[in-house]
Formats: structure tokens, C-alpha cells, sequence
């Protein structure tokens, strides 16, 4: 896939499932909700989340978004990610809009706003492709 045809699939409301790297080197895996802007990759999860202190101790990051239910077209991002704790909440508005309906984005963000939110960008140090 070329860089548009990367776009394309990422713009389509999937999962993405995030791969980080537990203290005893063992991968911990889980489902997030993410926005692509055609460069690098953004999530948000919590300050509660095993992947926050995860990504806190080792920036390494892998990020697979696949088609379902085959799985016969993928992307896996590798890179780094950097967290932000504060000034993010349009970046919330853009990853929260992908997933729910207009009139329910505001009530998201609100209960978000009240828990210890981060926000995650993944910058890709390289990306693998599979499609049909």
C-alpha cells in the first residue's frame, strides 16, 4: 500500500490494537479507538491504563489495524510514543467522532474530562502492510 491507500484504510472506523512492552519484557496488548492524520497516529487512554506506565518506562510502541473480521488487510505502525497530559481535548473531539454519534460527543468528552486522561501520538518509524 502506498501512503494515500494507508490513509484510506485508517480512515475507516476501526480497532486498533496497541502492543506495548510490560517490565518483564512480555507484550501487553489492548483495543483502542485512534485517529490517523496521514502522519502520525493518535489514542487516548488513562493514567490508570497498564500501557501508560508502560509507555512512561519504554516509548516502544507497535499498533496493528486490521480489516474484520479476516484480517486479510492490515497495518502494523512501529515507532515511538509520546504522551501529553494536558491541551488535548480536540484531539479527543476528532478520535471520539470516529466512533460515536454527533450528538453523543460532547457527553464523552465530559466524562473523560473527569478522569486522568492522556493523550498518546505515535510517530511510525516504519509501517507494514498486507492486503489482499
Amino acid at each position: 500500500m502506498d501512503q494515500q491507500e494507508i490513509s484510506r484504510f485508517l480512515a475507516e472506523t476501526r480497532i486498533a490494537v496497541m502492543a506495548t512492552i510490560n517490565r518483564d519484557g512480555s507484550p501487553q496488548l489492548t483495543p483502542n479507538w485512534y485517529y490517523y492524520d496521514g502522519t502520525q497516529l493518535t489514542f487516548v487512554t488513562t493514567k490508570e491504563r497498564i500501557k501508560f506506565f508502560n509507555l512512561r518506562r519504554d516509548s516502544r510502541i507497535s499498533v496493528c489495524i486490521y480489516d474484520s473480521p479476516l484480517a486479510s488487510e492490515y497495518i502494523v505502525m512501529r515507532g515511538r510514543a509520546s504522551i501529553r497530559e494536558e491541551g488535548f481535548w480536540e484531539d479527543a473531539r476528532h478520535i471520539i467522532s470516529r466512533y460515536v454519534e454527533p450528538e453523543r460527543v460532547d457527553d464523552y468528552i465530559e466524562r473523560w474530562k473527569s478522569q486522568p486522561r492522556i493523550l498518546v501520538t505515535v510517530l511510525p518509524e516504519k509501517i507494514y502492510t498486507r492486503n489482499r
